[in-house]
């Protein structure tokens, strides 16, 4: 099964198990690899890295730099942050809207995880990505897993 980098994003942010059921064309296929590529030269990432954050689910206050700034990067190409890193609300919520994900306080996760002190952008998107995911965790508990493992693709 293939998924759009998109959608792997939204895992990583979720942490939940359910089946997105959007189709994936090639363009999306090519947007994604564009887009992360682009993203890995600006603030290169291992895929190692990528993994452990996937399949362990856990972001540590201590990622690094460089994945603080691959988050804002992908925000950014996803219309979910501005440059500055500024969050655009309306996009992130119609992303989630579409993907079927049933949160019933989304608007005060959004709220509540958007309303970060820090002016750093990079820092502002990790520190978003670890209050989105607690808080639909808490939200909605998962017991199974999906595992997906970017290196596996080729």
């Amino acid at each position: 099964m293939f998924f759009n980098f998109k959608n792997v994003v939204l895992l990583l942010l979720l942490a939940l198990c359910f089946d997105v059921g959007v189709g994936f064309t090639t363009e999306d296929m090519d947007t994604d690899i564009k887009y992360i590529k682009t993203c890995n030269r600006t603030s290169p990432i291992s895929m190692t890295t990528m993994n452990e954050v996937l399949i362990n689910k856990k972001l540590s206050d201590q990622e690094s730099s460089p994945f603080k700034c691959f988050l804002h990067c992908l925000f950014t190409k996803y219309g979910w942050m501005d440059e500055e890193g500024g969050f655009l609300l309306h996009d992130i919520k119609k992303t989630l809207d579409e993907s079927d994900v049933e949160i019933a306080s989304l608007e005060f996760i959004l709220y509540e995880c958007t309303a970060t002190k820090s002016v750093d952008k990079c820092e502002r998107s990790f520190i978003f990505t670890q209050c989105f995911w607690k808080k639909i965790q808490e939200d909605q508990p998962v017991e199974d897993q999906m595992f997906y493992n970017i290196e596996e693709r080729k």
